[in-house]
């Protein structure tokens, strides 16, 4: 069964069309956007209400270098995109952003691990007990489980190519407006 991840959003086409231009994947109906290479279908559902504090799902995008980083990270904010403080550290190699209805990002520094994924490097979320979800959907989804270790899990498609499953360790993950799905 494919991934797809679901964005609640005040304006869907308007937010799909953001996602489809600055990954570079197409528009299909009004709201999904699906990759033209490896990836996970996007879907834009109407929110019942605004979006308020942090998501508890986000997506990683993946760069070939640190210029390459830098350039996302401009093209992201000439696209409408914000700086976003989600409590990180000022020493992450990554950046953390918002699109323009405020859902978190992150533009990850260059990481071997990535090569294959496309620009979508995973989509990540957090989980009370990450491994546990981590099994729960890899059986799902069946996909290969890659790391596991205390508050961190990872699964990736058996094909070795598309973003990851990434789940981090949350306490108390934020009710957002992103979600993943099985299709």
């Amino acid at each position: 069964m494919p991934l797809v991840v679901e964005f609640a959003a005040q304006e869907p086409g308007r937010l799909a069309r953001w996602w489809a231009e600055v990954l570079g994947w197409t528009v299909v109906g009004e709201a999904e956007v699906r990759p033209d290479g490896p990836g996970v279908p996007l879907r834009f559902v109407p929110a019942s209400e605004p979006k308020s504090g942090q998501n508890d799902v986000h997506l990683d995008l993946r760069s070939e270098s640190h210029g390459d980083q830098t350039h996302i990270v401009e093209r992201l904010f000439n696209h409408g995109a914000r700086f976003a403080d989600i409590g990180q550290s000022i020493e992450v190699p990554w950046v953390v952003m918002a699109d323009v209805e405020g859902n978190e990002l992150c533009v990850l520094e260059p990481r071997k691990a990535y090569a294959r994924t496309g620009p979508l490097a995973a989509v990540v979320v957090e989980a009370t007990d990450p491994r546990e979800q981590a099994r729960a959907w890899a059986e799902e989804l069946e996909y290969d489980i890659v790391a596991e270790h205390g508050e961190f899990a990872s699964l990736r498609p058996p094909t070795g190519e598309g973003p990851y499953l990434e789940f981090l360790h949350n306490q108390e993950p934020h009710p957002g407006m992103l979600r993943t799905l099985s299709h």
